[in-house]
């Protein structure tokens, strides 16, 4: 019930500040464009996104002791072999070995933005002070995080069912925007509070 208890705890803690979750979110949706600008993105991307969960924290009450070189280096590169891959992917698009390369290399991300999860909230909230992948401790973040996921993708899925005649595509849109905006931070707040109730 451990897993359970984080997920309810932070909803609670998360519900409190819902116009800062808002700001949080719609900080992150555009901030996630930003990073296709190549290299200079990826930078800003790296030095703006902690910053921005500090603040979220702090206006939560969530104790941090940020250590940003930590989470700059986390989040670079995560960002360098996922776009390196969506890049080669992009260039290469006529040429299949070149499709076979990116896929491979963004799968490596995508294995990486896992694996470095508690280095980066770790580091944001002040944990973890140098870098290093945690691999047990960032699968369970992983696998907590996927149990809010999948209920809010049964909600929506039952929202559709039910009212697909009266969801227009202006509506479904929308709804899609306002999870964009109002999920990643509760999945930060989530984060926080399993990493603080981690043992050492």
């Amino acid at each position: 019930m451990e897993a359970l208890d984080y997920i309810i705890d932070s909803y609670d803690i998360y519900k409190q500040k819902l116009l800062e979750a808002f700001i949080v979110g719609v900080v992150t949706y555009f901030l996630s464009f930003i990073i296709l600008i190549p290299v200079l993105g990826w930078y800003l991307y790296a030095k703006l996104f902690p910053k921005m969960v500090v603040w979220y924290y702090n206006k939560l009450n969530i104790k941090v002791d940020p250590k940003y070189d930590v989470a700059f280096k986390s989040i670079i590169i995560l960002l360098l072999v996922t776009m390196i891959g969506f890049i080669i992917m992009i260039v290469g698009i006529l040429l299949i070995n070149s499709i076979i390369i990116g896929l491979i290399i963004m799968i490596i991300g995508l294995i990486l933005s896992i694996l470095l999860l508690y280095t980066l909230f770790g580091s944001i909230i002040g944990k973890v002070d140098k870098f290093k992948i945690y691999a047990k401790k960032s699968v369970y973040l992983f696998l907590i995080s996927l149990i809010p996921s999948f209920i809010l993708f049964l909600i929506l899925y039952i929202i559709l069912l039910l009212f697909v005649q009266l969801i227009g595509p202006i509506l479904l849109f929308i709804l899609g925007i306002l999870v964009e905006i109002f999920y990643p931070p509760y999945l930060f707040t989530l984060y926080a509070v399993a990493i603080e109730n981690m043992q050492s």
